[in-house]
């Protein structure tokens, strides 16, 4: 016989329920649902650590830079070592100082954009990155474009601004694909400046590059081989994606367990995926397996 729901349970359920949607809405870029969302759990749980970030983040996107930075603020009055909150009010700051608004991001988040799959996926570097000023006015997860620049390929935000160049060797690499029929797309990870990083998948392989593989470290010797993880909390901004331990999961995760970036699914499930990090060798390993 089920046990009968208290009403600290039916809290706890409720505000699970809200948080869910909260994700949801931040996934789809739906910023003034989520922000309403996230008032809701403040509203029963005032101490909610995780919708204090989202709203923070919710708040940010919409342009609400002076509330945002209050509700970053909250959090680090109770974990001053918080990272998404540090980020943000960084990023608040900067735009402040440059009396400048943040792109919004308006497109639904790609957490499978995030996930390796055989060679199909790198996270890159940025060399050359845009000022600190710039970068801020674009969030992590917003899309972006692959663009040749004299010979190099330059990552631009979605509104045309330039964000930075990977490396040649790598910018070449990815030319030579695209140029014979290779597409792709492409989201920031990372608006810091000193680690600037983007996301690209190979989303459509021409005939032509059936043999090639579009990010070859994916196959380096698992010792020799520099990953990085993003968990969930990538994208559900109560905690760091760069956080050890087994914190609460996030969008990305909830997203990606069930493979296809539909509803979120059950946090208890979610996993870490590894992801690519290329260092430049492509095109040894390509004449080698050529």
């Amino acid at each position: 016989m089920r046990a009968p729901v208290t009403p600290t349970s039916d809290t706890g359920l409720r505000i699970r329920a809200l948080a869910d949607q909260a994700v949801a809405a931040a996934l789809e870029s739906d910023w003034t649902r989520a922000s309403d969302l996230n008032a809701k759990i403040l509203e029963a749980a005032p101490d909610d650590i995780e919708a204090r970030n989202r709203m923070g983040r919710a708040l940010l996107e919409q342009g609400k830079l002076e509330e945002a930075k209050a509700s970053f603020a909250e959090v680090l009055k109770v974990e001053p070592y918080n990272s998404i909150a540090i980020r943000g009010s960084q990023r608040i700051g900067q735009l402040l100082e440059h009396h400048t608004k943040p792109t919004v991001t308006t497109s639904r988040t790609q957490p499978r954009l995030f996930i390796e799959d055989m060679g199909k996926t790198g996270i890159l570097r940025m060399i050359n990155p845009a000022p600190p000023h710039i970068l801020a006015r674009y969030s992590a997860g917003a899309e972006c474009q692959l663009k040749e620049q004299e010979g190099l390929m330059a990552i631009h935000a979605r509104d045309g601004e330039l964000l930075g160049f990977l490396e040649p060797k790598v910018g070449r690499r990815l030319i030579d694909l695209i140029r014979t029929g290779n597409q792709y797309v492409a989201a920031i990870v990372s608006n810091d400046q000193q680690n600037a990083r983007v996301a690209i998948r190979e989303v459509l392989q021409s005939v032509e590059n059936s043999s090639r593989i579009s990010f070859p470290g994916h196959h380096r010797p698992a010792e020799t081989k520099e990953r990085a993880y993003i968990k969930g909390n990538f994208f559900r901004f109560g905690r760091d994606a760069d956080e050890e331990g087994d914190e609460d999961t996030d969008e990305t995760e909830e997203e990606t367990t069930e493979g296809s970036g539909g509803e979120t699914g059950d946090e208890s499930e979610t996993v870490e995926e590894p992801l690519v990090v290329d260092t430049g060798d492509e095109d040894a390993e390509e004449e080698e397996e050529e």
